[in-house]
């Protein structure tokens, strides 16, 4: 069975408050948009897109699915959890869930394939942890044995859980799955390399002279 790919996307107008220094409101929203949709591209159709924003879903509809959020629950964790109960419920989630933030502008559909070569079967958490303790993505094998925890320093709280739950933990060391967009550094981190330059959000960023203002920042 192909390997759902739950991919949350927060309301655009909440995104990327870290990269206020740097961009424009609407600059930050448009970057959200990208990011969401490469993590969206690189899924397949394998992608269902988590969101309660009508511009991310209009934006995604008719190329992924979309899971609206449940107006009844309250925060990021129960949201996915309530949705990995809809997935249950309709035959898209069996016995394996990647669950995948949307602003990793690195990532690929090769990406998702060489972490879920990394999954070593029943009873497995592969897991990527962001540059600040962060769980970027989180392949579970199966999904619902232990609570999910994001937010700041989610990847030990995982982990804990996870082997508390007796599951075999697996830190991934893939790199394109560590980069995400938060803060001026990280958007340096990404310019800063031919690879980062090439994605969509590289594209974008240059575009609209991040790097000038990066580097009249340090000046």
């Amino acid at each position: 069975m192909t390997l759902p790919v739950l991919i949350p996307v927060n309301r655009l107008e909440q995104a990327k408050g870290r990269l206020a220094p740097l961009l424009t409101e609407a600059e930050r929203e448009e970057l959200a948009l990208i990011t969401a949709e490469t993590a969206a591209h690189a899924a397949g159709a394998a992608a269902v897109i988590l969101t309660a924003d009508p511009r991310v879903i209009e934006r995604m509809a008719g190329r992924y699915r979309v899971l609206p959020e449940d107006p009844a629950v309250q925060g990021l964790n129960a949201q996915l959890e309530r949705a990995i109960e809809r997935l249950r419920a309709d035959g898209t989630v069996a016995d394996r869930l990647l669950i995948l933030h949307a602003d990793l502008p690195l990532v690929r559909g090769w990406t998702i394939e060489t972490l879920e070569a990394e999954d070593e079967g029943p009873g497995c958490v592969v897991m990527v942890r962001s540059r600040d303790g962060g769980t970027n993505a989180m392949l579970l094998h199966p999904p619902g044995r232990f609570a999910l925890a994001y937010g700041p320093g989610s990847f030990e709280r995982h982990a804990a859980a996870a082997r508390a739950a007796g599951m075999r933990v697996i830190e991934s060391p893939n790199r394109e799955l560590q980069l995400d967009l938060d803060t001026p550094a990280d958007v340096a981190a990404l310019l800063a390399t031919a690879r980062g330059q090439q994605t969509a959000a590289g594209h974008y960023l240059l575009a609209i002279g991040a790097d000038r203002r990066l580097a009249a920042a340090q000046a």
